[in-house]
């Protein structure tokens, strides 16, 4: 099963294209197949459309969001690339979100109990922050790591792993060092 790689961020050069690069590389050495939706390159269409809106009636899944939801259901693996703003995920993200792990795929309801319908599958998630990591988890609360992690993938059954990388202001070279590292041991590990 190919690994997909969600990817949420402007084409600019930073810590988030800094860690892709190294997930291609690490892909790419490794000779691992993997499909790759950069939401910003494809202008991602993040407008939950009334039509889609299940509680309202509407249950309708674009042509192109299906095709997403196959290749969620073709792997096992799935890896997440994005800085955290303003406390959570660019929009663009949680309008994928909101469009493609919808109900009836991602999960369901037994009476008024939600179950997850993509269990079998992990997530790695790479996200990026401003502040250091320690900072943000004592005054954030890693409101953002617990968004991803149980309150949308654990909600989906997704297990998921995060790993922050903080300080993430301007790109230094030590920045892309402590990437390149980082990287590859957690694909290592996840990967097995």
């Amino acid at each position: 099963m190919k690994p997909l790689v969600i990817y949420a961020h402007p084409k600019t050069n930073g810590h988030c294209s800094t860690i892709l690069g190294e997930v291609k590389k690490y892909f790419k050495s490794h000779k691992i197949k993997y499909d790759l939706i950069d939401l910003y390159a494809e202008k991602y269409d993040a407008l939950l459309h009334e039509k889609e809106h299940y509680t309202a009636g509407g249950y309708s899944v674009s042509k192109r969001n299906k095709e997403i939801q196959k290749m969620i259901l073709a792997t096992d693996k799935l890896i997440f690339i994005y800085p955290v703003w303003w406390g959570s995920m660019p929009a663009v993200l949680k309008g994928f979100i909101d469009r493609v792990f919808v109900g009836r795929f991602a999960f369901k309801f037994r009476g008024k109990i939600p179950v997850g319908l993509l269990k079998g599958k992990k997530a790695l998630v790479f996200l990026t922050t401003g502040s250091a990591s320690w900072i943000y988890k004592l005054i954030m609360r890693n409101r953002a790591v617990k968004l991803i992690k149980n309150d949308i993938l654990g909600f989906c059954g997704v297990k998921a792993k995060v790993c922050q990388i903080g300080g993430c202001t301007k790109l230094t070279d030590a920045q892309k060092i402590k990437i390149q590292k980082v990287v590859p041991l957690r694909l290592r590990s996840f990967l097995k």
